[in-house]
């Protein structure tokens, strides 16, 4: 039987965070306190300390030296290069994965745990399931070093733009099976450029809902 995975303290608080940032419930200038988070989600203070550290790598946090920090967010071009960057590199992982076929029923079984949370109108599985569809991707391009480019991507984008963008599930699992067909007949160059589109439409609806909570480069 496969054993549960339980994702550390740290990183959950660093989602709980990071939602609330992209939400605009926690604005751009907001002082954060390590003892008032922890209070809030009924936690010690050494895992809002080590998620403090989390959102600072991943430029949405501005640490003190006084056990606090400040929400920096993103500007537009550090969201834009952010995705564009992501587009390239999962276009590269789908293209390696079409070669790699000995993972494509992984691909499509994690495909269909999407359709399942989007015929159940169940949001938080819809999420859930489609970053394990792209993970199973990632693996399938058999390349340690791309993977934890995305890894790093994935956690400082947005990743409940389901919740802020409409239709976003439906048009999705639309693109995915683009994606999907190619990577399962193993053309590559459809493979990078569907997953390309994919990302980048995603990103051109996000700015166009959510935009207006991100500043502006200096």
């Amino acid at each position: 039987m496969e054993k549960l995975t339980v994702l550390p303290v740290r990183e959950q608080v660093a989602a709980v965070l990071r939602k609330a940032i992209f939400s605009n419930e926690l604005e751009i200038g907001k002082e954060l306190t390590q003892e008032e988070i922890a209070r809030q989600l009924g936690i010690s203070r050494m895992p809002v300390r080590e998620a403090f550290q989390i959102l600072e790598r991943d430029g949405l946090l501005i640490l003190n030296n006084n056990r606090s920090a400040v929400v920096r967010g993103l500007t537009k071009d550090d969201l834009i290069d952010q995705y564009e960057i992501r587009a390239m590199l999962e276009g590269e992982a789908a293209a390696r994965a079409s070669s790699h076929n000995n993972y494509h029923e992984e691909i499509l079984n994690a495909h269909q745990d999407v359709e399942s949370a989007i015929s159940a109108n169940n949001i938080a599985d819809y999420i859930a399931a489609n970053t394990a569809l792209h993970r199973s991707i990632w693996n399938a391009s058999e390349s340690p070093t791309l993977m934890s480019m995305l890894y790093q991507l994935w956690n400082g984008l947005p990743p409940q733009a389901a919740e802020f963008i409409p239709n976003q599930a439906e048009k999705s699992v639309q693109e995915h099976k683009i994606i999907l067909d190619a990577i399962c007949s193993g053309n590559a160059i459809s493979a990078r450029t569907a997953m390309q589109d994919h990302v980048k439409r995603s990103m051109n609806d996000f700015l166009s809902q959510r935009g207006h909570i991100f500043t502006t480069a200096n």
